[in-house]
């Protein structure tokens, strides 16, 4: 196998189908002749002649010596730089790059001529340089790949937290041959650059509402209550059942019947509607995802339902449902601060990625020895997602040729999605740790189709109710002498503290400004011709005092919820080796003011939002 076929199976590899769109590319005729030379230094070259003018790609002397000179300018490259480049005519720039650069480097390659693409792979091995380094291929007309098409990429790739370490820049003669496509990479380089700057502040409010969602459902803790109360509220010689909504839930559902009163059911959010269509109320639901809408539980006999949710779930559901709220822990400090005052530990829920897996997960922990998997497909049975009844009456099929095949309960094979097979992992894996603690615990998967879950009895699930649920139990007696996790006085306390939340920010805000000019102060000494090393060190002193106040605040943890990347702005500069004090102060400025920017700006927002929330709260 020569190195030309080798590239194409690397890059159909990375990118399923380029080969066959390259080869239909390459039959598109361009107004360009390519011919291949040696240069005098024995470098393989290319010249192009186009519209009646030549140019060399390289140098016809000197080919190896410009792309050392190059590399050599650039001094130290640091970790995860982005280049973006034009042309791959001169593989020489290209092989100094991933040769001789030992991080790790994000490269985009825009190559308006795919005749001259496919010349480059005939010198340049891809192998080891696509798994050291993130690199995206963009050549003109293949796979439908055109300049004009590159914005969204752009976009991604010009972050405001990126630009810094970001390089753009044509291969020799590139800018002359192809003058109009690099003309518009460049403008559109600018206009994505100036499209992140633009909408920094929009950004901020709209990854906002994660964290007013939590501010928003905070208020239930109040009367709420906490999963680990029904440790010990349960019987634990009960069989649990997890009703998921899978398309084979539509096979078994009236067999429920059977169980209630004789298990404890919990049913994912997704379950519901078809559950009570058979007239089967389940003991309890579970919804955790914040972008399940209302409609999917807004059924009258729901609103009483005892649900296991979180802060992060939609609002309007939690407003909707009127019966017993049950929590568990996800880590959030200002929460945690109010059910450290029920005297009950936070306790948690293992999550294998779905609702579903948090069901099992809690039934697991309340110490019940048996538990019943109901419509867990984890595959598309009968080319369906989801059960009819669910998001639509009846769901629609999908074409599932191209999908993974896996083993099957029911069927030998049965095709699934990605998504559905880390599922399937976790639960192979739980149930195994699972068995090692408690030798006795058993789990049946009655789904009756779908996917194997290695670890699992199958059998029907009418065999399984007659099989395990042989005692009577009144589940919702014991959901119903469960008390709130706090009392009287200690809601007082709870929903005072809620009601300081906005003064919180604003305390928030004052710091972060405050450290902005700190940071203002820094970059202002270091820019001076002889700056002074102590008054430096004293400046930095007290940023670290400052960020130590700023990070004790129980609120910190929802603005950096909201602006994730912004993280990635400050929080490690002093790892970051630079070349002198000077050049170090100036960098710490920068990440510095930026980072408070979005910090006193976030605040600002949450605390008007809070504001609303919590305005008429009692």
């Amino acid at each position: 196998m020569d190195l030309y076929q080798k590239n194409i199976k690397i890059l159909a590899k990375y990118y399923p189908g380029m080969d066959q769109n390259i080869e239909e590319a390459l039959k598109i005729e361009e107004k360009i002749e390519i011919k291949e030379e040696i240069s005098d230094d024995k470098v393989n070259i290319l010249k192009i002649k186009k519209e009646g003018h030549v140019y060399y790609l390289s140098g016809k002397r000197n080919a190896r010596k410009p792309p050392q000179e190059w590399l050599l300018e650039q001094g130290d490259i640091p970790e995860n730089y982005t280049f973006i480049i034009m042309g791959t005519g001169n593989v020489g720039y290209l092989q100094e790059l991933f040769e001789n650069v030992d991080v790790h480097l994000n490269i985009m390659i825009y190559e308006p001529s795919v005749h001259i693409f496919q010349k480059a792979l005939n010198y340049i091995d891809l192998e080891k340089i696509m798994e050291k380094h993130t690199i995206i291929f963009w050549i003109e007309n293949v796979g439908g790949m055109t300049i004009n098409k590159l914005d969204l990429m752009l976009e991604r790739l010009m972050k405001l937290e990126r630009l810094k370490n970001l390089q753009l820049f044509a291969l020799p003669n590139y800018d002359i041959i192809f003058k109009e496509e690099w003309e518009l990479l460049f403008k559109k380089c600018k206009e994505a650059a100036l499209s992140n700057r633009v909408s920094y502040n929009t950004a901020i409010a709209f990854s906002a509402s994660t964290s007013i969602n939590v501010l928003k459902n905070a208020r239930y803790l109040c009367d709420g209550y906490k999963t680990i109360q029904l440790f010990r509220a349960i019987p634990t010689d009960v069989t649990g059942i997890v009703v998921a909504a899978g398309p084979s839930l539509n096979k078994n559902i009236k067999e429920l019947k059977k169980a209630k009163g004789k298990a404890f059911i919990i049913a994912v959010d997704t379950a519901l509607k078809p559950l009570l269509q058979e007239g089967i109320i389940p003991d309890m639901f579970f919804i955790v995802d914040a972008q399940k809408p209302l409609d999917l539980i807004k059924e009258e006999e729901v609103r009483k339902i005892p649900m296991v949710t979180t802060l992060n779930a939609t609002p309007e559901i939690l407003e909707y449902h009127k019966g017993k709220k049950f929590f568990f822990d996800e880590n959030y400090q200002f929460a945690e601060n109010i059910m450290l005052k029920s005297g009950l530990r936070w306790g948690g829920v293992e999550t294998g990625g779905s609702v579903a897996t948090n069901a099992f997960s809690l039934l697991y922990k309340l110490g019940l020895k048996t538990i019943i998997l109901v419509g867990q497909d984890l595959a598309l049975t009968g080319n369906k997602t989801h059960a009819d009844g669910t998001f639509e009456e009846h769901m629609p099929e999908i074409d599932t040729k191209n999908y993974e095949w896996i083993e099957g309960n029911v069927e030998k094979k049965v095709p699934t999605r990605t998504d559905f097979k880390v599922f399937l992992n976790w639960y192979v894996y739980s149930i195994q740790q699972y068995k090692e603690h408690v030798k006795e615990f058993r789990v049946i998967n009655a789904t009756e189709g779908g996917a194997k879950i290695a670890g699992t009895d199958i059998m029907t699930l009418k065999n399984a109710i007659t099989e395990t649920c042989t005692k009577e139990v009144d589940i919702k007696k014991c959901l119903d002498n469960i008390e709130p996790m706090l009392s009287q006085e200690k809601r007082k306390w709870a929903v005072d503290y809620l009601k300081n939340i906005p003064d919180k920010f604003k305390e928030l805000e004052k710091n972060a400004e405050s450290l902005y000019k700190y940071y203002c102060r820094v970059g202002q000494l270091c820019k001076k011709q002889k700056m002074d090393s102590e008054q430096y060190y004293k400046l930095l002193t007290k940023i670290k005092n400052k960020i130590k106040k700023i990070e004790s605040n129980a609120l910190y943890q929802l603005v950096i919820l909201t602006v994730p990347s912004a993280t990635q702005i400050m929080r490690n500069e002093a790892d970051e080796q630079m070349p002198s004090m000077k050049e170090e102060g100036i960098e710490i400025a920068r990440k510095g003011k930026l980072y408070m920017k979005i910090v006193k700006d976030t605040a600002k927002i949450l605390c008007e939002e809070s504001q609303n929330i919590y305005a008429d709260f009692n």
